[in-house]
């Protein structure tokens, strides 16, 4: 864990259940969005490192793994402080891409993870920022320091996008 995380979390526990009961149902829908993405992520990481074709995409791969374990744990963390499930499976979408990501390896593989994990971290940046500006200052703190690492993921993915064409 480095330190940002370190801190992140510390904040996170000092803030108290009382603070965090007050964010809502949209705030708990997003912070079990985020484990439910965070499970696909390590998923889909875990096979890429079996998958790939070539080490930058397994190196992608185990990055994958460590940074949305780390982004899981806070998010559970969240979820517990105000008494809410933690989900333990990704979405049914999730499943049905890392099927068909199965079924290929080596520059196939790359092609594809490449192009999907492109879309999805679009998408999940956009999910982060709107929540940082829509929620209080726990929540928003929270999505504020997962952007930098979200952003890393997608110029990582833009780049082997680039290199699988």
């Amino acid at each position: 864990m480095n330190r940002k995380t370190i801190g992140l979390t510390a904040a996170v526990l000092a803030c108290g259940s009382l603070a965090l009961a007050s964010w809502g149902a949209d705030n708990t829908s997003f912070l079990e969005d985020v484990v439910r993405g965070s499970l696909a992520e390590v998923k889909m990481g875990q096979l890429a490192q079996q998958n790939a074709g070539t080490e930058d995409v397994r190196s992608f791969g185990a990055k994958l793994v460590a940074d949305h374990s780390a982004t899981m744990d806070q998010a559970a963390i969240l979820l517990k402080s105000i008494g809410a499930q933690i989900p333990n499976e990704p979405t049914p979408a999730a499943k049905e891409e890392y099927k068909h990501l199965q079924t290929l390896t080596g520059a196939d593989f790359d092609k594809v993870f490449a192009a999907h994990m492109v879309m999805d971290h679009i998408a999940t940046i956009q999910k982060f920022e709107e929540q940082a500006k829509a929620s209080g200052d726990e929540i928003a703190q929270f999505a504020n320091a997962s952007l930098p690492t979200l952003q890393e993921h997608l110029d990582i993915a833009e780049a082997l996008a680039k290199q699988a064409k």
